[in-house]
């Protein structure tokens, strides 16, 4: 009884997930040959120009349920034939054996393996980069857990990366930080559509071939104004707006006509302007590379990625030991590299920014101050005849012993005097920066100041 059952369900399910296929598109008539490549298929074509492919499946999985899936979002258009007696009959994909809708982030098709060979129709996509998994459904799930995993853990740290550069562009009003920003989130969006996260999440209906078209030409842009802005290029390409402007301009005309027309040539033409751009402000890092420590964070983070992606291209066509390595995980794994080093970098370079700028205020308040001082002086003598009052050190060494000041402090205290800044300060004892703040510091507690200001107007009354 238990058999009969099984057999009634197997019937059950062949009938609903199975169409016969019409003579006129039969493989089993055409001439197979060996696609050489990275993977080698069977492969061959019909007289509408569709591309069929002819796979043989391991005896370990014959007699029993299996998985087969095209995991790429390259290739969601395709049909899978399998053997039913003298007759080729058509596999229903995103159902599993009892015919109830699966869930997933590519097309799937689960199915017994009655025969060793199967036949996929591709329609009249190039198989370039394809590579067809077969496995038992315990494995391919298990498989898929860890891929999910893996992909979370990317997910979250690109969104924590996203998240942390615009807090930074908040508190410090750095244009870096948010460019940075929809850079990161530009790139999220690639391994998003490329993991078929929004295939999984639309239930397999939001499919749109030139949505991954339209995010690399937003990478291109982008990345290429980070960097102009990155490096401070505005003196070395004064007319980078107009530049930018005809770039943009001309990357959108060529994606937009290659929509509408679907021209190869187009195509091609938008890849080489999505790498010329770019290429403008490389073109200066690497001119910079000895004079700018910047310049060569940008060129080896970038170049990593840039080579990583170029072994991940050969390994689509090639089958090399080597290549095997590089795949979807070692271009996360390259790009967590470029998130962690180019992020510190904005930081650094904003935080070096802000104390050239305190330097020049300080300066700035150090030429003010000797303008101010040199006025009252001309003022007092014209009016009392009188040329200096008593002279600094005799003030500083009352103020030492007056506010209990150390011998460290009195001299930190003679150099703001002078005008010296921060820096400046650090240099003449060659103490650290933080060490000189720290002694300021304690100057403003010992003689109730807030500021150096304050100090010099603490001289003027003693």
């Amino acid at each position: 009884m238990r058999w009969i059952i099984i057999i009634i369900c197997f019937a059950v399910h062949i009938k609903s997930i199975a169409q016969p296929i019409s003579p006129e598109l039969d493989p089993t008539t055409l001439k197979f040959n060996v696609q050489k490549g990275k993977n080698s298929y069977l492969t061959a074509n019909d007289k509408e120009g569709n591309t069929w492919i002819k796979g043989h499946i391991s005896p370990t999985l014959q007699q029993t349920s299996v998985v087969l899936q095209i995991p790429s979002m390259q290739f969601l258009d395709y049909d899978l034939y399998l053997s039913q007696g003298k007759n080729l009959v058509k596999v229903k994909g995103n159902v599993d054996l009892q015919g109830r809708p699966i869930q997933t982030r590519y097309p799937i098709h689960y199915f017994m393996a009655k025969d060793s060979v199967y036949y996929l129709n591709l329609k009249k996509q190039p198989i370039q980069g394809l590579w067809i998994n077969i496995d038992d459904p315990g494995n391919f799930v298990k498989q898929a857990n860890t891929h999910f995993i893996i992909n979370s853990l990317y997910y979250g740290l690109i969104i924590m990366s996203i998240i942390f550069n615009v807090v930074l562009f908040l508190i410090f009003g750095d244009k870096r930080f948010w460019l940075y920003s929809l850079l990161q989130l530009c790139i999220f969006l690639i391994f998003f559509y490329q993991d078929g996260m929004f295939y999984f999440f639309s239930k397999g209906k939001w499919v749109n071939p030139h949505f991954l078209l339209w995010i690399i030409a937003l990478c291109s842009i982008i990345s290429t104004i980070f960097a102009y802005y990155f490096l401070d290029l505005k003196k070395r390409i004064p007319h980078f707006k107009r530049i930018a402007a005809f770039m943009i301009g001309a990357i959108f005309c060529v994606v937009t006509i290659y929509i509408w027309t679907d021209i190869k040539l187009f195509r091609n033409l938008a890849s080489v302007f999505f790498y010329l751009f770019p290429a403008i402000c490389i073109y200066h890092a690497i001119k910079m590379f000895r004079s700018d420590v910047y310049a060569r964070f940008l060129i080896l983070t970038f170049g990593f990625i840039a080579l990583v992606s170029a072994f991940f291209t050969l390994n689509n066509y090639i089958d090399s030991t080597f290549l095997s390595y590089f795949g979807m995980d070692t271009i996360r794994f390259a790009s967590t590299l470029e998130v962690i080093v180019i992020s510190f970098a904005i930081i650094f370079k904003v935080r070096t920014l802000q104390q050239e700028n305190e330097r020049f205020r300080e300066e700035l308040d150090r030429y003010i101050y000797e303008l101010e001082e040199l006025r009252q002086s001309q003022s007092v003598s014209q009016n009392n005849g009188t040329t200096l009052p008593n002279s600094k050190k005799e003030q500083l060494n009352e103020l030492k012993s007056r506010y209990g000041l150390t011998e460290r402090e009195a001299e930190v205290l003679f150099c703001i005097v002078n005008r010296l800044t921060n820096q400046e300060i650090s240099e003449k004892f060659n103490i650290s920066l933080s060490t000189t703040k720290y002694h300021i510091g304690n100057l403003y507690v010992k003689l109730d100041v807030k500021n150096r200001k304050e100090i010099h107007q603490v001289l003027l009354d003693h």
